[in-house]
């Protein structure tokens, strides 16, 4: 007897088959039904949802590596007369690396430099009128441009709000709400 069959006997495991792929862990239990992460799906088998997740993967990066990539089209040239532009710093290779990959992170900031870099890239400028932000608990928020003046007027040197800000969406949506009272 197999390790995995006497542990199955142990514990009384329903799962007859199971694999990992993309950090995803796929289980076929014995009747059959196809869990992805726990989840139970319509998948009929393994390879199914295997496919299924190595398509919503390879479909995820790849936007994400294309919308990096035009980042890296923009001339060094421009990005360094944007920064002169707004700050008075003496400018390196990091610098210009810094915003680069700022902007391309779409982390929220009220930086000029970063959303003059996103205009830029037509991939940013996806709704009309508003910026999307990401966020360090993930989540997305968009919001019109003259919400995003109002915020660059009373906050662009207090960084400490900016922080708060970017942290999670509640925060995000708090001081929004602040501001419009």
């Amino acid at each position: 007897m197999y390790f995995e069959e006497f542990k199955k006997k142990l514990t009384g495991d329903t799962i007859s088959e199971s694999i990992r792929c993309h950090g995803r862990v796929i289980n076929l239990h014995i009747d059959g039904t196809v869990f992805i992460d726990n989840e139970k799906t319509d998948f009929l088998n393994l390879e199914e949802a295997r496919n299924y997740i190595k398509q919503k993967y390879y479909a995820t990066h790849l936007e994400e590596q294309v919308k990096h990539e035009i980042y890296d089209e923009i001339s060094e040239n421009k990005i360094a007369n944007i920064i002169n532009k707004y700050h008075d710093v003496k400018i390196t290779d990091t610098l210009i690396e810094s915003y680069l990959d700022l902007a391309s992170s779409k982390l929220f900031t009220l930086d000029p430099v970063v959303e003059e870099i996103r205009k830029l890239n037509k991939f940013d400028m996806i709704i009309e009128g508003k910026k999307e932000y990401k966020l360090e608990d993930g989540s997305m928020v968009a919001i019109n441009n003259s919400t995003n003046d109002k915020l660059k007027e009373l906050f662009n040197t207090h960084t400490e709000v900016v922080n708060h800000m970017r942290q999670t969406k509640e925060n995000f949506l708090q001081v929004i709400k602040q501001i419009g009272e």
